[in-house]
């Protein structure tokens, strides 16, 4: 999940997430903050693909019927959404799992 995590959360500190981009060793130089951040996800995603690990549900064998019991269950977790850079509303955590799939 979590490339479609920052995905979603990279507006909320797009500094932040350009100086993940480049600790992963994203050329983001002449960059956008914007384009930046966008970067620490790919970073993310290509460590993934690396290292061979999954980052869709379908690849877990995650059936997309099970989408409105995964944001049921995600809204319950209010604990994380503490030290989120973004609020969370139910159709955001929706569109997160929708990209995961």
């Amino acid at each position: 999940m979590l490339p479609h995590v920052m995905d979603f959360n990279k507006t909320g500190n797009l500094e932040k997430f350009g100086k993940i981009a480049a600790a992963m060793g994203e050329n983001i130089e002449g960059l956008s903050i914007y384009e930046a951040a966008g970067k620490s996800v790919r970073a993310v995603e290509n460590l993934l693909n690396a290292l061979q690990i999954p980052f869709r549900l379908s690849q877990y064998g995650i059936p997309k019927d099970h989408l409105p019991k995964l944001v049921e269950g995600g809204m319950k977790q209010a604990r994380l959404f503490g030290p989120n850079p973004r609020d969370v509303t139910e159709e955001d955590l929706r569109g997160i799992y929708e990209k995961a799939f």
